[in-house]
């Protein structure tokens, strides 16, 4: 046998090896799209959009420092007007959140006992859907499979997650996010998943007031 022909074969082998490897990976993203589990030895590969703070909370010492000597401070007024009164019952709030963040976040780094919990999202395009604004004591991981995610921040600032990416959300990260039609033209269903990290003695979700109106 020549070397050529060697060659060939080596060649056409490689390439029905790869042909299978497609097939049978587009034979199970299309049962976990609809709602099968994945076939044996199946990855989804996506690509990480951003950078992330693992342990970080949103609160530090500082800021509850801050807020509880601006809490003092409207407290100790003998005569506090209304608008005093409902700033006073605003950051006493804040303070209680952010002192709940740091304990979380204290926990996450200590090593403590965390809760990790998976879920596959399927929804669709709808402008009415919200995932409501809120924030996780651990770190999020959003992994979009079908369609486009877009989320909002504290400040409404947007952007698109769309399949195939990754969007890992920092612990005290305040986010929404929608299914926009606008952004899902052709697409029935658009589906995620979700990993959540905290700690057993934090509540997650946590649900905020809506800081600003996209």
């Amino acid at each position: 046998m020549s070397r050529f022909s060697t060659v060939q074969r080596i060649i056409a082998l490689v390439a029905l090896v790869a042909m299978l490897a497609a097939l049978t990976a587009s034979a199970a993203l299309g049962a976990l799209v609809n709602g099968a589990l994945p076939a044996a030895g199946f990855t989804y590969t996506s690509v990480t959009d951003n950078a992330v703070d693992i342990a970080g909370s949103g609160a530090t010492p500082a800021a509850i420092a801050s807020l509880q000597a601006y809490i003092d401070k409207l407290s100790a007024l003998s005569n506090p007007t209304a608008a005093q009164q409902a700033t006073l019952a605003s950051y006493r709030a804040r303070l209680a959140d952010y002192r709940a963040r740091y304990a979380a976040a204290v926990a996450l780094r200590a090593g403590k006992t965390a809760n990790v919990k998976t879920t596959y999202s399927r929804q669709a395009p709808d402008p009415a859907f919200s995932a409501g604004w809120h924030y996780h004591n651990g770190p999020v991981i959003v992994t979009v499979t079908v369609g486009t995610l877009t989320f909002y921040d504290s400040k409404c600032g947007t952007w698109d997650l769309a399949a195939g990416h990754t969007y890992i959300e920092s612990p005290g990260q305040v986010l929404n996010a929608k299914v926009l039609p606008a952004k899902n033209a052709g697409i029935t269903t658009v589906e995620w998943f979700t990993t959540r990290l905290y700690p057993t003695s934090a509540t997650d979700p946590v649900a905020v007031d809506a800081p600003c109106t996209p």
